[in-house]
């Protein structure tokens, strides 16, 4: 049996990146494989014998009163007894000092990559402030970059997302057999009402769900909408960044634009909705897309945006984000053919099922007992 020790850095409330961490790792108890969790801390609803909360209950306002010290004291509790187990399966966050110290004890190392190369996640994301005239407002600085290029270095192997993660980090000269391919997944069972159909309506209803962001193109999509002049209404669901805000204003005021500040409940957002649009620029494998596909609505989405699971014209339209003409066009198809959503969105909601949580990790052990093996 192999037993791997995982580290995350970040209170664990099975959301949003902790949702991917517990979701793949308490999937791996099996005969073959099993995962110990180290967390700062997590809800109850996480607790289980395989899930170690590295900060006492009672001394949790003391350490979260320091950004630091819950990293700190998480990484020191996960380093104690790390060479009890035969490989480390790290998260984004962690300390270049912890990576190094689990290298020194001969212990494989798997890495967790959420996005893309941070060397090119900057370079794309300089572009588009630029473009629209402002200074970059994204926390990926030269420290972070030459920090990064230092753990990949050090670790044995690295968990990407997408193609496109793979390709940003064999031209950062990371070594093939160091990546792993896989996805994200998603939960249906959080979604009990995934299956239910829209009624049928004269108007169609485009929903962006997430961080509505220059990262995400948000902005892009803004000025694809107002140019395509179709009867309905884009919904986007999320808070804003204060950039989309200072550029698009006029284009949030619009009257077929309508915005919901994101919420925990957002299941209605999907079932509401006709289509997803998601022109990302700078992406890992958007869980949203997932969940998306899941509820049955064709996806138009950059390449970043489609993640690597949706199909060109299979589950959706794959375009630049940067072509407007090309957007206008594709929001115009998908909002005036009702036969061709519904083909198309029947084809996501399929593929949708082949990427729940289980099957996603049960494929992601596979990939690490098989590298294990060959060590």
């Amino acid at each position: 049996m192999l037993k791997v020790s995982a580290l995350f850095p970040i209170h664990c409330n099975d959301r949003a990146i902790s949702h991917v961490f517990f979701s793949v790792c308490k999937e791996w108890q099996k005969p073959d494989l099993k995962a110990r969790m180290v967390v700062p801390s997590c809800e109850p609803s996480c607790r289980d014998s395989n899930i170690v909360e590295a900060i006492p209950s009672f001394l949790k306002k003391l350490y979260y009163r320091s950004p630091s010290a819950p990293k700190i004291k998480t990484e020191k509790r996960f380093l104690q007894d790390i060479k009890n187990f035969d490989a480390a399966y790290l998260w984004p966050g962690i300390s270049l000092d912890t990576v190094r110290s689990v290298n020194q004890q001969s212990k494989p190392i798997f890495w967790e990559r959420v996005n893309s190369c941070q060397r090119q996640a900057k370079s794309i994301l300089d572009d588009a402030y630029s473009r629209l005239g402002l200074e970059p407002q994204h926390a990926i600085t030269p420290e972070k970059i030459q920090k990064e290029d230092q753990k990949l270095k050090v670790v044995d192997f690295l968990f990407c997302p997408s193609p496109i993660v793979v390709k940003s980090f064999q031209e950062a000269g990371v070594p093939e057999e160091k990546l792993l391919l896989t996805t994200e997944g998603w939960s249906p069972e959080r979604f009990p009402n995934y299956q239910s159909q829209k009624p049928p309506s004269e108007e169609v209803n485009v929903l962006f769900l997430g961080f509505a962001c220059v990262r995400k193109g948000a902005h892009l999509l803004l000025q694809a909408w107002e140019r395509a002049g179709i009867k309905g209404k884009l919904t986007i669901f999320g808070s804003l960044e204060p950039a989309i805000v200072q550029t698009c204003s006029h284009l949030l005021k619009r009257s077929d634009v309508v915005h919901f500040d994101y919420a925990l409940d957002y299941s209605s957002a999907y079932r509401q909705a006709d289509f997803f649009a998601f022109p990302s620029l700078e992406e890992g494998s958007a869980l949203v897309i997932y969940e998306a596909m899941g509820h049955g609505l064709p996806i138009l989405a950059s390449p970043m945006g489609g993640g690597g699971v949706v199909r060109d014209g299979i589950d959706g339209i794959i375009l630049d984000p940067y072509d407007t003409d090309a957007w206008v066009e594709g929001l115009r198809k998908l909002s005036h053919s009702p036969e061709l959503r519904a083909k198309m969105g029947a084809a996501a909601r399929q593929r949708a099922l082949e990427f729940t949580w289980p099957q996603v990790a049960a494929r992601r052990g596979e990939q690490i007992l098989q590298k294990m093996q060959a060590k």
